[in-house]
């Protein structure tokens, strides 16, 4: 499994960002680990849909796709609506949201809107805390820490956070 960097044209792809003044993001793992360049994807461009419209989609491959025999190319759409996530939000700081409730507003960072949120609080904790596949390919990972955690990966072996 190799995953390789895409740029998000429309709907306009974030990257991490969100009001950055330059042309370079301020905090690559703020939602998410992108692996991708400083200067991908869009600043903030509010973009609001309705029942019924239609979305186009257009991206760019950064690596290879397309009609070589010797490449496999799959892309995989993930998306999320607010009803199924009332609390997603793109934040108004690139900071990365707090691993303590108690540094949020009120101790609830569900509810905290100066942070971009992609994911519930709860299910954010449940999942670092969840056994990691052992059945995964490690190619030539030692992951020496915590071998039963899930954030310790082939990708990630340290476990460091992202988002």
């Amino acid at each position: 499994v190799v995953m390789g960097d895409v740029y998000l044209q429309m709907p306009r792809g974030s990257n991490n960002r969100l009001d950055e003044r330059g042309r370079n993001r301020n905090n690559g793992n703020r939602l998410f680990d992108s692996q991708n360049n400083n200067r991908g994807g869009y600043n903030v461009g509010n973009m609001n849909y309705t029942v019924g419209s239609i979305l186009s989609v257009e991206w760019t491959n950064q690596h290879g796709c397309g009609s070589n025999p010797k490449v496999k190319c799959e892309v995989i759409m993930q998306y999320m609506c607010n009803d199924a996530m009332p609390y997603i939000r793109d934040g108004t700081t690139t900071k990365t949201i707090p691993s303590n409730p108690d540094q949020c507003r009120d101790g609830n960072c569900d509810l905290d809107s100066e942070y971009g949120e992609h994911e519930s609080f709860a299910y954010y904790t449940e999942c670092s805390a969840r056994p990691r596949n052992k059945g995964l390919f490690l190619a030539s990972q030692n992951i020496r820490r915590n071998r039963n955690s899930a954030k310790y990966t082939r990708q990630n072996p340290n476990g460091n956070r992202r988002g």
